[in-house]
């Protein structure tokens, strides 16, 4: 009987650990009586993973089909001037590099071959520019010394001439300041042009004093013309024709210029207002013909063939 009794106590135990322990799950023992007093069931598997869908068929790639071979460039003649264009630096590099008789021999019949192609085109060429007054260059400024002594007399009449009707017809305009070396170094040519084309001059002192040397005494101080006109250094020279509307201005140089840089900057300046003409101001260089090849920029379509180029050509220049 005890021992029964001890058998009941044990069993009890056994069974308030297991309830203890069923309470510590998610329902309790007792709420999941519905599922039957099975003590050993089994947890229900996972599915399996999905199978991945089969990507969908592709087409299959084109196939590459080979690029035709390009046709091999057409090489240039021997000895031709394409051909040592490509091929007499390699030979004189090659002499250079290993110096044997062989190679060094081989350069120099090349560069003999070089020469006298270059001496018979010389001697061509003097005869096509003599026979074409279009290239010769004698024909548009000789080259003789007594004959380019006289186009430069000649133009330089022409020109002396082009001053004198550009000072009736406006003003120099002299920026200046009294501490200047360079203003005191422009004042005596500028008083030579006036002397020798009739330009009246107006000095104009930025700082309100006088040229040390004297030159120009009769000055007028700077009254805001200078910043208008956007002087910015010394000596500066503007040409000025008077205009009912307002002067007119014409700019010359701002820095220190020669006498003859003064002649051909007033002629430019004149021609740049379009107070003189192109035409006014070809006389005064020393060329004799200008045949004008550098204005032909409509040519059109040319041949290729030499002599129908020739002929176009001319027939351009002289149109």
């Amino acid at each position: 009987m005890r021992a029964y009794r001890g058998s009941l106590i044990g069993l009890g135990l056994v069974i308030a650990g297991a309830a203890s322990v069923a309470s510590a799950g998610i329902d309790g023992f007792y709420e999941g009586k519905s599922q039957g007093w099975f003590w050993y069931r089994q947890d229900p598997q996972p599915p399996p993973p999905a199978e991945p869908e089969p990507p969908p068929p592709t087409s299959p790639a084109p196939a590459v089909v080979p690029p035709p071979e390009a046709a091999a460039a057409p090489q240039p003649a021997p000895l031709s001037a394409a051909w040592m264009r490509e091929n007499l630096d390699r030979y004189r590099d090659r002499a250079i590099d290993d110096p044997t008789p062989e190679n060094v021999a081989a350069f120099f019949y090349l560069q003999r071959v070089v020469l006298d192609k270059s001496s018979t085109f010389a001697k061509v060429a003097e005869r096509v520019v003599q026979g074409n007054p279009d290239l010769d260059e004698i024909t548009q400024r000789p080259t003789a010394t007594f004959g380019a002594n006289l186009a430069n007399k000649t133009a330089g009449d022409a020109r002396d001439a082009v001053l004198g009707r550009i000072a009736r017809i406006s003003v120099v305009w002299f920026f200046f300041r009294s501490d200047c070396p360079y203003c005191e170094a422009q004042a005596p040519l500028l008083d030579l042009m006036s002397q020798r084309y009739g330009f009246a001059v107006l000095p104009i002192s930025l700082d309100g004093q006088p040229l040390p040397s004297g030159v120009f005494p009769n000055f007028r101080a700077d009254g805001g013309q200078g910043r208008a006109l956007g002087v910015r250094s010394t000596p500066t020279m503007f040409l000025v024709r008077p205009d009912p509307d307002g002067p007119k201005v014409a700019p010359v140089a701002q820095g220190l210029l020669s006498l003859a840089q003064l002649q051909e900057r007033f002629v430019t300046a004149a021609v740049t207002a379009g107070w003189i003409t192109e035409a006014d101001v070809t006389p005064t260089r020393a060329v004799t013909t200008d045949m004008g090849a550098a204005a032909l920029t409509h040519a059109g379509e040319l041949p290729d063939d030499p002599a129908a180029l020739v002929a176009r050509l001319r027939a351009l220049i002289h149109d």
